[in-house]
């Protein structure tokens, strides 16, 4: 009876050793990923972009702000997803704002069908854009000013909160 006791104590002690240490190993790894989205930020912002043009105007320059879901075919299915959501409410919301997916190496026909996005998906066959941006994590939301510079990076992940980052990038714009 004793022993049994005993026994019970130690399991119960160990399931919450491990679970607490689960826990706190949860939180170090979303302090880990705070802090690299946070370091990202520091590195892109006010960076601008030269090939932008190029791929979606054909060298034209266009003085506009514009907002870039950029993402590749090796790419998380579902944080693909949330980015294509992402950007169908800001065009819900304001229909004049400049909005662009541009995508490489992906089945642009599946992506859209899947999404109920039926406007043009650009494609940087060469990866002009990753190659500027030293191959950032994708998918990733840029948001331009006029000359291209970027204001805020956003990377849409399955677990974000969409409403949350729409309204981030419409304190960018707006």
């Amino acid at each position: 009876m004793f022993t049994e006791k005993v026994m019970s104590i130690l399991i119960v002690s160990s399931v919450f050793f491990v679970s607490c240490n689960h826990s706190k190993q949860k939180i170090k790894e979303a302090q880990i990923i705070v802090t690299k989205e946070e370091k990202l930020q520091g590195h892109f912002v006010n960076k601008k972009l030269e090939s932008i043009d190029t791929i979606l105007f054909d060298g034209k320059k266009v003085n506009e702000s514009k907002i870039i879901l950029i993402y590749t075919g090796y790419d998380c299915q579902s944080c693909v997803d949330k980015g294509y959501l992402i950007l169908k409410i800001i065009r819900s919301q304001n229909a004049n704002q400049k909005v662009f997916i541009i995508s490489s190496n992906a089945n642009i026909g599946r992506d859209q069908e899947r999404n109920e996005y039926y406007d043009f998906i650009y494609n940087d066959k060469r990866e002009l854009l990753r190659q500027e941006l030293k191959f950032v994590y994708t998918p990733v939301i840029l948001v331009l000013d006029k000359d291209n510079c970027i204001l805020q990076i956003n990377f849409p992940e399955t677990n974000s909160n969409e409403q949350k980052i729409v309204e981030q990038i419409n304190q960018n714009i707006f």
